[in-house]
């Protein structure tokens, strides 16, 4: 019986733990996908761009005579050879400003696609880039003196660039099956032994099979963008050979014709990516873009991805066109997918961390009590194995929810302005989950005295879900309103559902690890949403993210319904006299007559609360749209303010019970969170923000005013409850009526933050620095707050 029992809990150890990796690596292979067709497709529509760009010159020096775009002739003589050279090209047309085919090269099938989304930002090239399901198409502007007239379409099919992205990740994913099976047996058959301090190797062969996972993407991905940086190459180097082969090939002496220095200088304008253009006779610079170059033999870089084209015409002198662009291009586009895997990395390291106790958790409730030693659980505790049930719950409620955090709050001033209605209404929908989660707060503690817990978590989840699928149905301001609060009720159920079952489950000696469930919740579950939700979104757009993220949801509300048994509150209820919300209230007016109590809400935690809400979460991810950075960007910022804290937090809570100084340490956090806010606004500011070469510094800037903030919070959180805990008002009404009239009533930071920061936004505009404006505010809290003036003696008695 006990071999039968060893083999089954081996089995469901290794079936738990493929699942595990194959989600996490899944996971990576998707965001790689992702990454991998975006910039692939970038360089594709940059290529046609370049090659559509000959054609547009010689039309519009036509259409600048006052002809009219129908009456210009040659046009499929001149695309042939375009069209003969790039198979992947399916169409090079002429529309006239009404839409109609006026002259087509290829297949003369192809519409004049409706105009979607601009080309990317950083490409100076006047185009569009269009779509439909099957065709990507770059179309180019015709214009005479006066106006525009006509367009210019080249069209590629799709199925280029999925059947070469499918060609490469084909044999990823079955590498990524491989390796999550792999990890699966390796815990399945070697749990038993992998104790004690044995037992990290679990961490670290995870690690490494996620790790030689990512090595294996970026890899492809090298490869991918080295071939799509080539082909621009090409592309770019064949169209400035068109535009220079007729003269070569009518036998004039190209070294006498004039501007062609010009010529070159404005191809490098338009196409920044250049590194350097060149043209050389015998094999000697006539013309390059850098000075210095011309009169020297053409030397190639090995930094550089290089390609000529040879115009010699038989019998003629050697004549060449040569284009460079630098290899790092290639560089920067795979350093930023490896930023990218790292946030993916941390975040799927808490996830892993979570599913790794809960599998070992929900063996435990299953085994029988023959059970061998086993790293997934490695104490025979079952009250330690129903806390571990309910830590994904928490977490994975807070993941799901911070899901949308990175885009949530553009999203809404979108809806606030289809919906026609001012724009600093958009803060109310922001401050709408915050309110009803703070107004769910004491009903649910009430019905979770007096029932049971795990009905708040699984209705709470529903809620949740309710509000997310909402979201990504129908965006109308009212049921965005309305999704919001449904949000907001439900994640307060649950809070106090995970607050209520700990309380009920863990043993005196255990509450402090109960009470690290929502600690580790909420910090790494905000790490570990906004991490991923940042990535998903330029791939599944919002509407796409929250039906995930109400998935998710819908998934642990079962999970809830299914695995997590249910618990009497009953002797909590005892054990705390009967409390109730008579008992709340009387210590809420107890606490508002403290005058101390006031001063640490008022001066630190509500400005810190609302700092967190109102700037970095709502504001920061606006201003960082308006400045135009990217979602993953923009989350991975969030990312690091949440990971501050944690990092600060550990450090400052040790320092704290060490001198017990916690006024020190609030005031330090005040300080250094408006110095953070100050150092975030400077990024707006005129004499830094207007310089383009500036943007390295100020995305330092940036980073650097977020991190210091997350750090300063970190001061704050934990000491600001032991300084209430020994506080005069604790001795009167006890710790923890204390303590928790103070969590009750710095949410109101939660609500007040957004309110502030919009009204702001809506006076002073979207600036930055509105921002360090709100950091000299917290800082100059902070100074008052260590000033001391005797209050006057008040009875905290009813």
């Amino acid at each position: 019986m006990r071999k039968v029992s060893k083999i089954r809990r081996a089995i469901f150890n290794a079936v738990t733990m493929t699942f595990v990796a194959g989600l996490s690596l899944l996971l990576l292979l998707y965001v790689g996908h992702g990454e991998a067709t975006r910039t692939y497709q970038q360089f594709q529509v940059e290529k046609l761009a370049a090659q559509g760009q000959i054609i547009q010159k010689s039309m519009d020096t036509f259409l600048r005579g006052g002809y009219p775009v129908r009456q210009f002739v040659g046009f499929t003589t001149m695309v042939s050879p375009i069209l003969e050279s790039d198979h992947t090209i399916a169409a090079m047309t002429v529309f006239d400003q009404s839409g109609r085919l006026v002259s087509a090269g290829g297949d003369d099938s192809i519409p004049l696609l409706a105009k979607s989304t601009s080309m990317n930002a950083d490409s100076s090239l006047m185009a569009d880039l269009r779509e439909d399901e099957r065709y990507l198409q770059v179309v180019l502007p015709l214009r005479n003196r006066f106006e525009q007239v006509g367009s210019l379409a080249i069209s590629m099919p799709k199925a280029v660039i999925v059947e070469r992205i499918e060609a490469s990740f084909l044999p990823l994913l079955i590498v990524v099956a491989a390796s999550a099976v792999g990890f699966g047996l390796f815990v399945g058959i070697g749990a038993p032994l992998l104790t004690g301090k044995r037992r990290r190797w679990l961490q670290y062969t995870y690690a490494l099979t996620f790790l030689g996972a990512s090595a294996l993407v970026i890899a492809t991905l090298i490869s991918l963008y080295s071939e799509g940086a080539q082909i621009k190459t090409k592309a770019l180097a064949d169209s400035l050979g068109q535009r220079l082969t007729s003269i070569v090939q009518f036998g004039l002496n190209i070294t006498e014709i004039q501007g062609l220095d010009q010529v070159l200088g404005d191809y490098q304008r338009l196409n920044p990516d250049i590194s350097a253009a060149g043209l050389t006779v015998d094999r000697i610079v006539t013309i390059h873009t850098d000075e210095a170059a011309v009169g020297k033999p053409w030397t190639s870089d090995g930094g550089n991805y290089e390609y000529i084209v040879n115009l010699t015409r038989p019998g003629g002198r050697d004549i060449r066109i040569a284009v460079a662009m630098p290899a790092d291009i290639v560089f920067r586009q795979v350093l930023r997918s490896v930023k990218n895997f790292a946030a993916l990395f941390v975040a799927s390291a808490f996830v892993a961390g979570v599913f790794l106790q809960l599998a070992g958790s929900v063996r435990r409730v299953r085994a029988d009590d023959d059970s061998a030693a086993d790293p997934l659980a490695p104490t025979p505790d079952a009250e330690e194995a129903d806390l571990k049930l309910v830590k994904p719950v928490f977490f994975i409620a807070v993941v799901a929810e911070h899901l949308t955090y990175a885009f949530l709050p553009q999203f809404m001033y979108r809806v606030t302005e289809s919906s026609g209605l001012p724009e600093g209404s958009a803060s109310a929908l922001f401050v709408t989950y915050y309110l009803f989660f703070a107004l769910s707060l004491v009903p649910a503690g009430h019905f979770a005295q007096h029932f049971s817990p795990r009905p708040l978590m699984y209705v709470g989840m529903s809620f949740a879900a309710l509000g997310l699928g909402l979201l990504s149905v129908y965006p109308d301001f009212y049921v965005v309103l309305g999704a919001r609060a449904l949000s907001g009720i439900g994640q307060g159920m649950l809070f106090i559902g995970v607050q209520s079952y700990i309380l009920a489950t863990a043993a005196e000696n255990r509450r402090t690890q109960g009470a690290s469930i929502i600690v580790f919740g909420f910090q790494g579950g905000m790490i570990s949403g906004m991490a991923i939700g940042s990535l998903l979104v330029t791939q599944m757009g919002p509407e796409g993210v929250f039906a995930l993220a109400g998935g998710i949801a819908v998934f642990m509300a079962l999970y809830t319904l299914v695995v997590v048994p249910n618990v009497s509150t009953r002797a909590l209820v005892e054990s705390q006299g009967g409390a109730s919300l008579r008992v709340l209230f009387r210590d809420l007016i107890r606490a508002m007559r403290s005058f101390e109590f006031l001063r640490t809400m008022f001066l630190i935690g509500v400005p810190a609360k609302a700092v967190m809400t109102g700037v970095i979460i709502f504001a920061l991810p606006v201003l960082m749209t308006k400045a135009q950075y990217v979602q993953e960007d923009i989350g991975q910022v969030l990312m690091v303010y949440a990971g501050a804290v944690v990092l600060a937090s550990g450090y400052a809570s040790r320092s704290v019970d060490r001198t017990g100084r916690t006024d020190q340490a609030l005031f330090f956090g005040s300080i250094v969170s408006g110095a953070g806010l100050v150092l975030i606004g400077v990024t707006g500011w005129a004499p830094l923000a207007n310089q383009a070469s500036n943007t390295n510094l100020l995305t330092v800037l940036l980073i650097a005013g977020v991190a210091i903030v997350g750090i300063a919070h970190g001061f704050i959180n934990a000491p600001v409850v032991t300084h209430v805990a020994n506080s005069e008002l604790s001795a009167i009404t006890g710790e923890s009526a204390a303590t928790a009239a103070y969590r009750f009533l710095e949410r109101l930071g939660h609500v007040a933050g957004p309110i502030i920061v919009g009204q702001l936004f809506l006076f002073g505009g979207q600036d930055p620095m509105v921002i360090a404006w709100i950091g000299g505010g917290v800082a100059v809290l902070g100074v008052l707050f260590l000033i001391k003036p005797t209050p006057t003696q008040v009875s905290y008695e009813r």
